[in-house]
């Protein structure tokens, strides 16, 4: 793959390209699946492909194949080459990079067990375990276990004589129970999502037992009365606000949204560029980190698909907000001087762009578990998990579910309740929250399928927080 790279670089040269670089991948996948305690799917799959972007007159074009051979390589070249002298007919600003310096280096993601060397056989053991007690209550009548990995091995190289390659492996856990009495069907997920980590992660786990607790908590949700309707206390788990954060903060701070280019799936931004370091996003209590180094986020990948290395920095600091996540093509337009590393695609196939980072709000430094919260609230509601959700077109007015409430009553939770959502807009949601957990109750939740972009592609990603207080949010009966 490194020769095939260096050939594309050489022959976007060749062919007087002002900037090229190329993007090799071979990916393996793997999915095994149980629906109603029976094996239902499972798939191996293996690509591979290149993707070439190249400036002709200072516009963009890009190209790409399944295959990695001398004959695709030099065709993908040329045909991004030619679209991009075609587009350099068009009048209009041309492409501005900003600069960097040429990148090398190798990045491995964290596991130990690498999961396409762990026997079938060991997987559906323990998804068999697994479905066997998501159906344990009789009030279950559907649910899903399923295990999906992949391994990823990527290559970069750039005109500029950047040279990085990573190797990757994703794994993700799902289990699904669907419990029906008295004319209502409810379901409760696991909701960690994925993470760069091997099989040892689901091993440690324990899936099997996290299936039957599943399966009892969709049966308390069902049992459960419906939420009330009023404006309370909010105490949400750090999987519920891993949604909300990714909403509200996460793309309304991407750079491409703030300048004009991007305004598929839900719009642009209520934020302008004179915002940064000094627009109160959120309480002083509020601090979000973008961190494209931790090693199971993700969005940590090395390097991103501009070939910037990945990077930590305050989006929300004291509540304050910071800086918007960008890319060598926007770092400028939003005054900055180099990129943040927010360049990523979905695969070879898809044009990069600009894409979340990892992103999670720091947990308190002083010692405040989630039952102190708990205990100081009168009256609120506990929520876990991701559930329904909706914003508007500048990432300002929303409202967002979950997956699991408690109704909280004098500093304790009282009962079990169903079909709660709550509203806000986002700058008065943060700047509400006045208590957060220390790192004891730190949860992630790792998305793979964010969708933006026209045509749409899916980008990774991962967030997470602990538990915190929001006060005086309006919330609703699911009627």
């Amino acid at each position: 793959m490194r020769e095939l790279a260096q050939r594309a670089i050489e022959r976007l040269e060749d062919l007087g390209a002002e900037y090229g670089d190329v993007r090799l991948e071979t990916t393996n996948t793997e999915y095994l699946a149980f629906r109603n305690g029976r094996p239902r799917e499972a798939s191996l799959q293996n690509t591979e492909g290149l993707g070439v972007r190249a400036i002709v007159g200072g516009r963009w074009g890009f190209a790409s194949c399944s295959g990695l051979s001398a004959s695709e390589t030099d065709s993908v070249v040329k045909r991004a080459v030619d679209v991009a002298r075609s587009g350099a007919r068009v009048s209009g600003p041309s492409v501005d990079l900003c600069p960097l310096e040429p990148q090398e280096g190798h990045y491995d993601g964290p596991y130990r067990q690498d999961p396409f060397e762990v026997p079938r056989e060991r997987k559906l053991d323990l998804l068999t375990r697994a479905a066997e007690n998501l159906h344990a209550p009789s009030e279950v009548t559907m649910s899903y276990a399923s295990l999906w990995f992949e391994r990823n091995n990527r290559i970069f190289a750039s005109t500029e004589g950047s040279l990085v390659s990573s190797t990757l492996i994703f794994s993700y856990p799902f289990l699904h129970a669907n419990a029906v009495d008295r004319g209502d069907a409810q379901s409760r997920n696991l909701h960690c999502g994925a993470r760069v980590a091997g099989f040892e992660w689901i091993e440690d786990m324990g899936i099997p037992g996290l299936a039957g607790r599943i399966a009892e908590e969709a049966v308390m949700k069902v049992k459960a009365e419906e939420g009330p309707t009023g404006t309370m206390d909010l105490i949400l788990g750090g999987t519920n606000l891993s949604l909300t954060m990714h909403e509200s903060v996460g793309h309304p701070t991407e750079s491409d949204r703030a300048v004009g280019w991007e305004a598929n799936m839900a719009g642009r931004t209520f934020l302008s560029i004179s915002d940064q370091g000094n627009f109160r996003y959120g309480s002083p209590l509020v601090n979000l980190l973008a961190d494209n180094t931790i090693p199971y986020g993700l969005a940590s990948w090395g390097w991103d698909d501009d070939g910037v290395p990945g990077q930590k920095w305050h989006v929300v600091k004291e509540g304050v907000f910071q800086e918007f996540g960008s890319v060598r093509e926007t770092a400028a337009l939003i005054g900055r001087k180099s990129s943040r590393g927010c360049c990523r695609a979905q695969d070879f196939s898809h044009f990069q762009i600009n894409r979340q980072p990892n992103l999670y709000m720091v947990p308190s430094s002083e010692p405040v578990s989630e039952d102190d919260l708990i205990s100081d609230t009168k009256h609120g509601i506990y929520i876990e998990g991701r559930g329904s959700y909706s914003i508007d077109q500048r990432r300002l007015n929303f409202q967002f579910g979950g997956d699991f409430f408690w109704e909280i009553r004098n500093g304790k939770k009282v009962r079990p309740l169903k079909k709660v959502i709550y509203r806000s807009t986002t700058p008065d949601f943060w700047r509400s929250c006045d208590g957060v957990a220390d790192e004891r109750s730190f949860r992630t939740m790792g998305l793979l399928t964010c969708g933006k972009g026209e045509p749409v592609q899916a980008a990774r990603m991962t967030h997470g927080s602990s538990t915190a207080r929001f006060r005086g949010i309006e919330v609703r009966g699911g009627r």
